[in-house]
């Protein structure tokens, strides 16, 4: 199917499906043409046009990379944020009890945990075992501590993998590099 492109509009029209809208500078553009500019353009790329009308990728004006990668950067820090929430209040494994068992780790159970911690006493507490069994099983004071250590021990590793990934951000903010603000993901860094 032949494809259209207009400069006035800067939209693309497909020959036969819209004709009764096509703008009278539409011009017929190669699919390929349409894919790379149009369709999938590299991250830092704008759209222009060349001297025929067709669409045509340049080099944004360095102003405009400025204000794209203020923008890049805190969307990826947003996203940063999130994600490293995420995984804190996702739950973590203890030994505690001397085989693995998952805890709850929403700001409510990590509250809860604080308090029984604190009490300084034994306590049923509830958790999942290899099975995914929840239940409330007994503690000692001293177990609930290493409950407790163990997700502070998780916790501060997420925190500081969040640090270094918007250390990065950071350092590609400064150097203006767009490519490397959209590729630092939580996912980057295992």
């Amino acid at each position: 199917m032949r494809r259209l492109y207009s400069q006035s509009t800067q939209n693309s029209y497909l020959a036969g499906v819209n004709m009764h809208v096509k703008p009278a500078d539409a011009v017929e553009i190669s699919e390929a043409r349409y894919l790379e500019v149009i369709a999938n353009p590299p991250p830092g790329k704008m759209r222009s046009h060349d001297a025929d009308g067709l669409p045509i990728l340049i080099d944004p004006p360095q102003a405009l990379i400025a204000e794209l990668a203020e923008l890049a950067h805190s969307r990826q820090v947003e996203a940063l944020n999130r994600a490293c929430e995420s995984a804190i209040t996702g739950g973590f494994l203890s030994n505690a009890l001397g085989a693995p068992h998952y805890y709850s780790s929403q700001l409510e159970d990590q509250l809860n945990l604080t308090g029984v911690i604190l009490s300084e006493v034994d306590s049923l507490y509830a958790c999942r075992d290899a099975q995914g069994l929840k239940d409330f099983r007994q503690h000692t004071a001293q177990q609930m501590r290493q409950v407790g250590d163990d997700f502070t021990a998780l916790k501060l590793q997420l925190l500081q993998k969040a640090n270094r990934l918007k250390q990065q951000l950071d350092l590609a903010l400064a150097a203006g590099d767009l490519a490397t603000l959209e590729s630092v993901t939580w996912e980057t860094e295992l």
